[in-house]
């Protein structure tokens, strides 16, 4: 019976190695369900990162281009009203010189009749008309003072005349 004894032992042993074994294999295979799923929550949110990043960086692209078209665009705004007050600025020179000119004339002239010319005209002269009688046939001497009318006409004239531009130096 010494065999049989050894072989039950035997047997028994095996049995436990084998019991053994099969529980070990029964948490591993626990921990290998757990680790798929922390990898694949792991991948979804790698996923959706990256989709994030992909659309993060598709808005960048959009912003630097609205960013460059609106520094254009400022430089443009930038420079019309530099060149806005620089013309503001000489109409203001002209308008002081023509009221000079009035002032002074206005004394020496007698009353003459007054004949406006269009705008444009005005704004083709220049320089004032140093001739005893001007392009439309007025004398020089009434010259500043209609064109100074046309000038208050042309501002009454116009509806949507609102404020002058100040200067932004």
């Amino acid at each position: 019976m010494d065999k049989f004894e050894e072989f039950q032992t035997t047997m028994a042993k095996s049995n436990e190695l084998f019991t053994t074994f099969r529980q070990e294999m029964e948490k591993m295979t626990k921990k290998i369900k757990k680790l798929e799923k922390e990898t694949i929550i792991w991948r979804t949110k790698w996923e959706n990162n990256n989709k994030a990043l992909l659309q993060m960086a598709e808005e960048k692209t959009v912003r630097d281009k609205e960013y460059k078209a609106f520094q254009i665009k400022l430089e443009r705004l930038e420079k019309l009203c530099r060149a806005l007050q620089t013309e503001r600025n000489e109409l203001n020179e002209k308008v002081e010189v023509l009221k000079e000119q009035v002032s002074g004339k206005v004394a020496d002239t007698d009353p003459a009749p007054h004949v406006t010319q269009p705008c444009a005209a005005l704004a083709s002269s220049k320089e004032p008309h140093t001739a005893r009688h001007s392009a439309a046939g007025v004398p020089a001497e009434a010259a500043p003072k209609a064109a100074k009318e046309r000038l208050v006409v042309h501002k009454a004239a116009s509806p949507g005349a609102g404020p002058s531009i100040e200067s932004v130096d």
